[in-house]
C-alpha cells in the first residue's frame, strides 16, 4: 500500500491536470473549427483511463470496509477512478472511430465532454476533502 501523500498527488494533481488539458483541448478544436486536433484531448482522456485502471486494479486504493478509514472519501475515490476509467474507454472508442471512418464522432464526444467536466468538478470536490486513510481507529479507553 502507498503512503496517503503518494495516493492524494496521484488522484488529485495528475488526473486533474490530464482532465483540464483534455477539456482545453476539446474547446480549442471546437472554437478553432479543427476537429482533428480533438484526437489529441482523446489521447489524454485514454492515458488517465489506463492509469485509473491500473490504480484500481493494482490494490492502491484500500477496501472502503477497511476498519479506520472514512467509507464516505474512499467511495468518493473508487467513484472518481471508475468515470476516468469510463472516460478512457469512451476516448478510445473515439479514436476507433476516426481512424477507421476518417471522421469525428460529435455525439460521442459531447457525452466524454460532459463527463470530463463532471469528473473535474468531482475531483475539486475531492481535493477539499483531507485523506485520513491508515488512520488506525480510535479506541476510549474506560477506566
Amino acid at each position: 500500500m502507498i503512503s496517503v501523500d503518494q495516493l492524494e498527488v496521484l488522484l488529485r494533481s495528475i488526473p486533474q491536470y490530464f482532465l483540464f488539458g483534455g477539456l482545453g483541448l476539446y474547446l480549442y478544436a471546437w472554437i478553432e473549427k479543427k476537429p482533428e486536433r480533438g484526437i489529441f484531448a482523446e489521447i489524454l482522456f485514454v492515458i488517465i483511463g489506463i492509469a485509473a485502471i491500473l490504480v484500481l486494479l493494482s490494490g492502491m486504493i484500500p477496501s472502503p470496509l477497511t476498519e479506520g478509514l472514512v467509507k464516505a472519501h474512499v467511495e468518493m475515490v473508487i467513484r472518481m477512478l471508475g468515470l476516468l476509467c469510463v472516460t478512457g474507454v469512451l476516448a478510445g472508442v473515439s479514436i476507433t472511430i476516426r481512424i477507421l471512418r476518417k471522421k469525428h464522432w460529435n455525439p460521442l464526444i459531447l457525452v466524454i465532454f460532459i463527463i470530463g467536466i463532471l469528473i473535474f468538478f468531482s475531483s475539486t470536490k475531492l481535493s477539499k476533502v483531507k485523506f485520513e486513510l491508515n488512520v488506525p481507529p480510535t479506541t476510549e479507553v474506560t477506566e
